[in-house]
């Protein structure tokens, strides 16, 4: 090869046409071996076209923009079966080339044209065909792409040299200014699918943790639990789900199920209550946690009275009168943290969990039921009516208040 440090940049129009040519002499050998490949390598349809009637599509309109008769001599080697045979990952006899024979033939275009809007074209075909590959079953890296785009550059630049060396330095520096800039578009759209997927990640791991937790997360690899003493929480459920869903689909179920959890997000937000879960039909909310709160406990109660409400009213509209509506609230110490390595969930543990949730399963339908706690805590803000002491399964007996409404 030439030394290509003082190489010129500016290949004349005569250059640019021999040099397209000649390449295109070598893709027409490279489709027509596409087009002698078995059925059952070319079977394949792509964008509703069988593949072999692709690449003789392609064969003709190769033929026709480079002026390549039927008749004309064409080289003798098959430049894209070496391409093959030195990358080493495919064997050219077992494969079709569907996006990169649809990029080449840009490729040979931008090498005669030598415009911006060619080399747009070119730059589209290769995110096209980029994005049609399959990574993960494929196993391609971006390392990969490099590594092949710089043999098959040695390729055109030993076919142009060898066939063509009245064309000099100038020749060589048409393939090696081109496989520059493709190498530049191909890290270019490889950057952008990173970043794109990485914000994908940054969203997807905001929807499943507080936004102080994943940060936490992201800068360090790992959550520290945290002690929190005064946080209030919330679990509902519905009185009978197993029984009402009996006869309805699965689908259906989650449908109807989505509607209301939908709406207890929101509530949730509004109150400042982080959901923690859902579990089947029961529904999960702290306040207090990841950051304190100033007042959990009425944000839970708050929260509650227009659960208990939203839920008697998406009831009416669906026709589920049916899912009645249990809450129960407890408020005290618990630890919050991060759970799993693979599958992360934000989860909150402690007797004051254990305890909200038995608030909830000794309630009644349409009620909020509350512990003594809570009702010490905001008495004078609210409506109650006393229960007296019940039976807490495993716990004995406690007190216990039904929520009623704000004053």
């Amino acid at each position: 090869m030439p030394d290509t440090m003082s190489l010129p940049t500016i290949p004349s129009l005569e250059t640019r046409h021999a040099v397209a040519h000649l390449l295109a002499s070598y893709f027409v050998v490279h489709l027509k071996a596409e087009i002698a490949k078995p059925d059952s390598v070319l079977l394949e349809v792509h964008k509703d076209k069988p593949v072999r009637q692709m690449m003789h599509d392609l064969l003709q309109r190769v033929r026709a923009e480079f002026d390549i008769g039927e008749n004309d001599p064409l080289p003798a080697d098959n430049l894209f079966k070496r391409w093959c045979e030195i990358n080493g990952r495919w064997d050219y006899a077992d494969s079709a080339f569907i996006a990169y024979n649809t990029m080449f033939i840009n490729r040979l275009l931008d090498l005669r044209e030598g415009t911006p809007e060619s080399r747009q074209r070119l730059l589209a075909t290769m995110g096209a065909g980029f994005s049609s590959f399959d990574y993960e079953k494929l196993g391609f890296s971006v390392s990969f792409f490099l590594d092949s785009e710089s043999i098959m550059r040695e390729l055109l630049r030993q076919a142009v040299h060898e066939d063509l060396p009245v064309l000099g330095l100038e020749g060589d520096a048409l393939i090696l200014n081109q496989s520059r800039a493709y190498q530049t578009g191909m890290s270019e759209y490889f950057e952008g699918v990173l970043k794109a997927t990485l914000a994908d990640n940054v969203r997807l791991l905001h929807g499943i943790l507080p936004e102080e937790v994943a940060s936490e997360l992201k800068r360090n690899g790992f959550v520290e639990p945290v002690h929190f003493q005064d946080a209030a929480v919330l679990f509902t459920d519905f009185e009978r789900f197993s029984q009402f869903t009996a006869h309805l689909a699965p689908s259906e179920v989650l449908r109807r199920l989505d509607i209301y959890f939908t709406e207890f997000d929101r509530i949730a937000a509004v109150y400042g209550l982080e959901k923690i879960k859902t579990i089947g039909d029961s529904y999960m909310a702290v306040a207090g946690v990841p950051e304190p709160h100033r007042n959990p406990v009425r944000a839970a109660c708050d929260a509650a009275l227009e659960i208990r409400d939203a839920s008697n009213r998406i009831s009416a509209l669906s026709g589920t009168e049916g899912w009645k509506i249990r809450i129960g609230i407890h408020v005290g110490p618990l630890m919050a943290g991060v759970i799993g390595k693979q599958k992360f969930s934000y989860d909150v543990w402690g007797a004051t969990v254990n305890f909200a949730s038995r608030m909830e399963s000794s309630g009644e339908p349409d009620y909020i039921n509350v512990s003594e706690d809570v009702h010490t805590r905001v008495e004078p803000y609210y409506k109650w009516e006393a229960r007296g002491p019940q039976p807490v399964k495993r716990l004995g007996t406690a007190e216990m208040f039904f929520l009623l409404g704000k004053k």
